[in-house]
């Protein structure tokens, strides 16, 4: 993918993202709101109804020739424990500690805990329910309620933390693994449509190839019909004036004669090639020695290029079409000797490549151009002049035919091109 496309998908993974969690910050507070809202009105019912008892049982309350504060303590250890609060006691209006949990009766009261505020109207017959004091990073709710008796006004204070608070608490920890599950969808979300847009982009480049490769099949069909048998009458006709006049003639006239022929050669073989890219006839698969495949390419170029080193080395069996595998080979070792020029010096290796088998021709020529690498396996793209552009086409073709493909592989710092069919080692 190009940079802009990628750029796309990120935007759209963070558009993604933001707008998850926008709604689930929006619900996230909603519940907030409505448990700290629960939570508040189930403490300010408890302190009332508290209170409302403690005011009408008085120091009556109190078991025979038991001390009130007793009493009171026993009362309020229960409500502490029963409904899970960090404290509860009861002062009076001397702010004196007259009974308590974890503030026990007589202790002095500690100012760092009380809004003096609130404490002083809840002495004036007004409760409330608000934030009390921090511990440690952990906030306690204070609760203040008048407890109205015969002359004077007592205060229940109630202090509710942590555990009171859990369920608070425990929605906190949901919307912070909901936000970690929003950011995990939004990269698998990216992901998958970086992966949906390169198949796109890929189903478009093969659409491309289809439709060029129908061209050709279109101009193979003519090809075929208008060109192949006048090709097949001008050789018998050249041949048979060959062995007519040739003998007798100069050699020069001589050289003629093996001129046309090679050019009518060339003109059928360009045939083949068009006729090669349409037809998918079916393969005839058997045990192919491609050292000896090489080797026997090898020499046949010799002919053609006297000039040019080629040699081959390695070897490996594979189970494919032998004529096909030669077909492309020659093709490759064609171009890089036509490419290369007289002297050019070509390579043909074989090598196993863990589960596929490599089959290289490497040359020492001028090398593809970069601006004709990224397509040079398209229909008439060719960096030699007078050339179709079909060889490679035709070669790579093959190589897919068989289950492996044809690359053309970087050389850094060296001299010439690598071309490298990849074939699988199973069965084809």
């Amino acid at each position: 993918m190009n940079r802009r496309r990628v750029l796309a998908v990120l935007a759209a993974a963070l558009a993604l993202l933001v707008a998850i969690n926008a709604l689930i910050y929006s619900l996230y507070r909603s519940d907030v709101r409505a448990v700290t809202g629960t939570l508040d009105d189930r403490l300010s019912a408890l302190g009332v109804t508290s209170a409302s008892w403690l005011a009408s049982i008085g120091d009556a309350g109190a078991p025979a020739g038991a001390p009130v504060d007793r009493s009171l303590g026993a009362l309020l250890d229960a409500l502490v424990r029963d409904n899970r609060l960090e404290d509860a006691y009861l002062i009076d209006p001397a702010l004196r500690v007259l009974a308590g949990v974890r503030t026990p009766a007589g202790a002095p009261l500690n100012l760092l805990r009380v809004d003096e505020d609130r404490l002083a109207r809840a002495f004036a017959g007004e409760a409330s329910v608000g934030t009390g004091y921090s511990v440690a990073n952990a906030t306690v709710e204070a609760a203040y309620f008048p407890v109205r008796r015969a002359g004077s006004t007592r205060v229940l204070t109630l202090e509710a933390g942590a555990e009171y608070h859990a369920p608070a608490v425990a929605l906190r920890r949901t919307y912070l693994v909901a936000v970690g599950l929003t950011a995990l969808a939004a990269v698998v979300f990216a992901v998958g449509l970086g992966l949906a847009l390169r198949a796109l982009e890929r189903a478009r480049l093969a659409h491309g190839r289809a439709e060029r490769m129908a061209a050709v099949g279109q101009m193979a069909a003519m090809v075929a019909h208008e060109v192949r048998n006048p090709l097949g009458i001008l050789r018998g006709q050249i041949e048979l004036a060959r062995e007519r006049l040739a003998p007798a003639a100069p050699p020069r006239e001589q050289e003629r004669f093996v001129e046309m022929l090679g050019e009518v050669d060339r003109l059928n073989r360009l045939t083949e090639e068009f006729l090669g890219l349409t037809r998918d006839v079916a393969l005839d698969p058997g045990d192919v020695d491609l050292g000896a495949l090489a080797r026997a390419v090898a020499d046949e170029v010799r002919l053609l290029a006297p000039g040019a080193d080629i040699t081959a080395s390695g070897a490996l069996t594979v189970r494919a079409d032998a004529a096909k595998l030669r077909q492309a080979l020659l093709n490759l070792v064609l171009n890089a000797t036509q490419i290369g020029g007289p002297a050019v010096v070509v390579a043909i290796e074989v090598a196993d490549d863990g589960e596929r088998a490599r089959l290289s021709v490497i040359d020492d020529g001028p090398g593809v151009p970069a601006e004709l690498a990224a397509r040079l396996f398209q229909p008439f793209v060719t960096a030699r002049a007078g050339g179709t552009g079909l060889g490679l086409t035709a070669a790579r073709r093959i190589a897919e035919r068989h289950g492996g493909t044809l690359v053309l592989e970087s050389r850094p710092g060296a001299r010439g091109a690598r071309f490298s069919i990849y074939l699988p080692r199973r069965p084809a």
